[in-house]
């Protein structure tokens, strides 16, 4: 008899949470318009903040907010650090002193590339930063962006501006917000740092690097999503130079544009200024000893040769007209004259990287893992099948 009274009792509640179980739409009111059945896309690689649905979960504590940087202070914290470097990177600088259209630089060129290096946009004496050239910056955006490649936009400015900028976290602000209202304006993919060079010798090595964390907050910001690289040097000479490079630049960086070249003798004769050692060393220094990952060394190549055992000045030429006066695509060596050099009536033997050199270097770097290759700069390579640019693409 209890049993059979509870049994009644609780029918009418079982009854009713069994209609709300079959009849869920019946006692809430949903959205007819929203697509309840759509599956959510997949972000994309470069989606920094892909879209999701309202959780109730997401909430302060929960880990999923966007950090928050203050730039009130006077040493900067990295809040944003440089994303991994996934893919094996092509990167070329453009002068702002040459032409970016067509005709002088083939979409075979571009084809051949992931990453334009526009250069520059100087640091002035106020701390702001100029874009040389910006018709030109237009241009080159314009044809890259049509092929899926990026552009940064490369900084430089004597060494003295740039100590004093980065002294104090007043002048670094300027100096960014400059950067990137160029950025903003002209639709560049990031940011790249050709500062010749920070020197642990003072405090500029140190004020870089606060340059750097600040920079890597901005451009790797969540909402922001900005390529962010530097040119550094090749670390052979040890002494202040290399060592600006602080350790803690390494996470602010998508990769380093490392210059393995220039490395010219005045007294001695046959010296390549970019040989193959110079590269293999390089890496060396920086992924082995300096224990930089390996995803963020991307190595030099020039597309100009040097002399070797006289004077630098009026002697350097480019590849292109290294090969109009006689020059091979496949040898190192050639014998020029300039007409900036003893007014062109004396010959001299300069030193190049053909194809056969790039080669090498590039499959060194692919066997390595490397972050990939940069050239300085496309307008000094050939438009034709005897390009350097295209030859490295070959072997890739």
């Amino acid at each position: 008899m209890k049993k059979s009274r509870l049994f009644s009792a609780l029918a009418p509640l079982c009854l009713a949470l069994s209609c709300m179980t079959f009849s869920v739409s019946s006692c809430i009111d949903l959205d007819p318009s929203y697509p309840w059945d759509e599956k959510l896309p997949l972000p994309k690689p470069d989606d920094p903040t892909p879209d999701k649905p309202d959780n109730p979960g997401d909430n302060p504590g929960s880990g999923d907010e966007i950090p928050t940087v203050d730039e009130t202070l006077e040493i900067p914290q990295l809040v944003f650090p440089a994303p991994a470097n996934t893919g094996f990177q092509r990167v070329a600088y453009f002068p702002s002193y040459r032409s970016p259209a067509a005709s002088a630089i083939g979409d075979a060129t571009l084809n051949a590339l992931t990453v334009a290096c526009y250069a520059f946009a100087p640091i002035g004496s106020n701390y702001t930063v100029t874009l040389e050239q910006p018709e030109r910056a237009k241009t080159l955006i314009q044809r890259c962006h049509a092929k899926g490649l990026k552009v940064v936009l490369s900084f430089n400015g004597t060494s003295a501006t740039f100590k004093s900028m980065v002294s104090t976290r007043a002048s670094r602000k300027i100096f960014i917000d400059s950067v990137m209202k160029l950025v903003d304006t002209y639709g560049f993919d990031g940011v790249d740092n050709d500062w010749e060079y920070p020197s642990a010798g003072d405090a500029s090595a140190q004020g870089n690097m606060y340059l750097m964390k600040e920079l890597s907050n901005k451009c790797h910001h969540p909402s922001v999503g900005k390529r962010r690289t530097a040119a550094i040097t090749p670390g052979k000479y040890a002494g202040n130079v290399r060592n600006g490079i602080l350790d803690e630049v390494f996470d602010c960086v998508d990769w380093f544009n490392v210059m393995c070249y220039d490395d010219y003798s005045t007294s001695s004769e046959g010296v390549n200024h970019a040989s193959y050692e110079l590269l293999t060393n390089s890496y060396n220094y920086w992924v082995g000893t300096r224990k930089l990952d390996k995803s963020k060394y991307v190595g030099g190549i020039p597309c100009y040769g040097r002399p070797s055992g006289i004077t630098q000045t009026g002697t350097a030429l480019g590849y292109a007209s290294i090969l109009s006066q006689g020059g091979s695509p496949d040898s190192d060596t050639a014998v020029v004259k300039s007409s900036s050099y003893e007014n062109g009536t004396v010959s001299y033997t300069i030193l190049y990287n053909g194809r056969q050199m790039v080669r090498s270097k590039v499959r060194f770097l692919l066997d390595k893992k490397a972050g990939g290759y940069m050239f300085w700069e496309a307008g000094q390579d050939t438009n034709d099948e005897r390009s350097l640019i295209r030859t490295a693409k070959a072997v890739v």
